[in-house]
């Protein structure tokens, strides 16, 4: 893309309107931002990417006024400013549009995009005329939404959208967008980045957001990359290519694929027959369009995709917790239809996050046996005793004795995970179900549960891991699966795929591979 010659509402095409200056942020001994710079510029689209932890949202955080910084300068206009709240940012026409979609859905666009700035002092006369103003900027933007529509009536596209409308009709010049198209179809997508341009074409300043790298180059003039706080790689016009993008967020060693020497010693008996695999066919749901997996016992997939690519989504309908619109699920020659039919069939699903699936104010031995508390306890009572007689062997052999006596809530991450994972075995399934296993655990913990992991599929458990870092895939997986937008984007044994090629295919496009 190519920027506009001139510009009519953000500044002059090519005038700086905000700039981070080597900005520094500390959180006690961790430094999250390390001398971080990005300026965006009137009639400008910046890209900011990198990978989770990078620094974006912090840097992001910082223009918008929800973050202080420890160091370094923002500049307006070349003027330093004090940021200290998104009201001080906001007085500056610097507006943030988050990734979640939170609006009063009740409302009308009409109401939603005036919110806060209504004009005239209320009435019929007031309505009209805020009616009026948000027709024209709809109008100004292409599109033809129904200013008096129900936002809970408009699809998902249409309402970032309306967002975008409410910045305009608060003055804003520079817009930070983070994630505008997540969960989106091509189509939505498609719809929102024809906005974003109409958006740089009249002279505002905006910094884009997206982990879609296809949209990141179809939209984006310049792309600045964030690796552990820094900025690591700047790109201009032609510059922005796939794969340099690729290369900025997995490294130029990323290519070279060190093979996965797993740990197979074993850690835990699982007493279960080891007969069918777990087999999804032609399954369709709010984001998927025909999915074919499988999972066999003793093996390891790895599935990967971006938000909305589907990946979440694929867990909830293999518990049993989402009911699909076609397909099947299936081990051996039965059919999963409900939460309840899953477990029966020995699927155990262990959710990302932590909280929602264990008693964080309960002792570990409790959370251990949470699945089987039914068969613990006579006419609703639960028995301690029988509590600890089921946990205490799972308990010894993950290793969690000497923390089982503490409440769930003290726990680090590492030990958090691997009794929610005696949990899921105490239960006996033939298979399980892992969303981001080691998420906000430290290197050693982490690197206990892989060999955890490598261990129970030794003994014959098939294990389905979702991962939102490439690189933990291909260490702990026999095969991983790309989805991207609902659909099978490549499928591969891990130890042919590099962490490149692993990316390029989430991100955008790839040849797909088999194994």
């Amino acid at each position: 893309m190519s920027a506009p010659a001139t510009a009519d509402t953000g500044g002059t095409a090519g005038q700086e309107l905000l700039r981070a200056d080597a900005v520094v942020k500390r959180y006690g001994p961790v430094t999250v931002l390390r001398g971080a710079s990005l300026d965006v510029v009137a009639g400008r689209v910046d890209g900011l990417i990198g990978r989770n932890g990078a620094g974006k949202s912090t840097l992001v955080n910082v223009l918008a006024g929800r973050v202080h910084a420890d160091g370094g300068r923002v500049l307006l206009e070349g003027r330093p400013v004090d940021l200290r709240t998104p009201a001080d940012a906001l007085a500056h026409g610097i507006v943030a549009v988050p990734q979640e979609i939170v609006m009063p859905m009740d409302m009308t666009v009409t109401e939603v995009v005036t919110f806060g700035a209504e004009p005239g002092r209320g009435g019929v006369l007031a309505r009209r005329t805020a009616e009026r103003r948000v027709r024209e900027l709809m109008d100004g933007l292409g599109l033809p939404i129904d200013v008096r529509a129900r936002v809970r009536d408009l699809p998902v596209s249409w309402q970032r959208v309306v967002l975008l409308a409410q910045a305009l009709h608060r003055e804003a010049r520079v817009l930070i967008l983070d994630e505008p198209t997540a969960a989106m179809n091509a189509d939505d997508s498609a719809r929102v980045l024809s906005v974003v341009r109409r958006l740089r074409d009249r002279g505002l300043g905006i910094v884009f957001i997206s982990h879609r790298f296809d949209e990141v180059q179809e939209a984006c003039d310049r792309v600045t990359a964030l690796a552990d706080g820094e900025v690591i790689d700047v790109m201009d016009g032609a510059e922005v290519t796939h794969d340099r993008l690729v290369a900025a967020i997995t490294g130029p060693e990323s290519a070279m694929r060190k093979p996965r020497v797993p740990d197979t010693a074993a850690v835990v008996t699982v007493d279960h027959d080891h007969a069918g695999a777990l087999e999804v066919r032609e399954l369709r749901g709010e984001r998927l369009d025909g999915l074919d997996l499988d999972v066999r016992p003793g093996e390891v997939v790895g599935i990967a995709g971006l938000p909305g690519s589907g990946v979440a989504e694929v867990f909830e309908h293999l518990a049993g917790r989402r009911r699909a619109a076609s397909g099947s699920i299936r081990v051996g020659d039965r059919t999963v239809t409900s939460e309840r039919s899953a477990t029966r069939l020995g699927i155990g699903l262990l959710p990302a996050s932590r909280r929602s699936a264990a008693m964080t104010t309960e002792p570990v031995l409790e959370n251990v046996a949470l699945p089987a508390l039914a068969a613990c306890g006579r006419r609703g009572v639960v028995s301690t005793s029988s509590i600890r007689r089921r946990s205490a062997d799972i308990v010894d052999r993950l290793s969690l004795r000497p923390v089982a006596e503490r409440r769930m809530g003290q726990l680090s991450g590492g030990n958090q995970q691997r009794v929610l994972v005696a949990a899921k075995l105490l239960a006996g399934p033939r298979f399980l179900l892992l969303e981001d296993p080691t998420v906000g655990v430290d290197i050693a913990a982490r690197a206990e549960l892989h060999a955890l992991l490598r261990s129970l599929a030794a003994e014959g458990l098939g294990l389905l891991v979702g991962s939102s870092e490439p690189e933990e895939l291909l260490e702990i997986c026999d095969r991983v699966v790309v989805l991207r937008r609902g659909r099978v984007e490549l499928t591969s044994r891990a130890e042919d795929l590099s962490e490149y090629e692993l990316v390029g295919a989430m991100t955008g496009s790839a040849p797909a591979t088999t194994g």
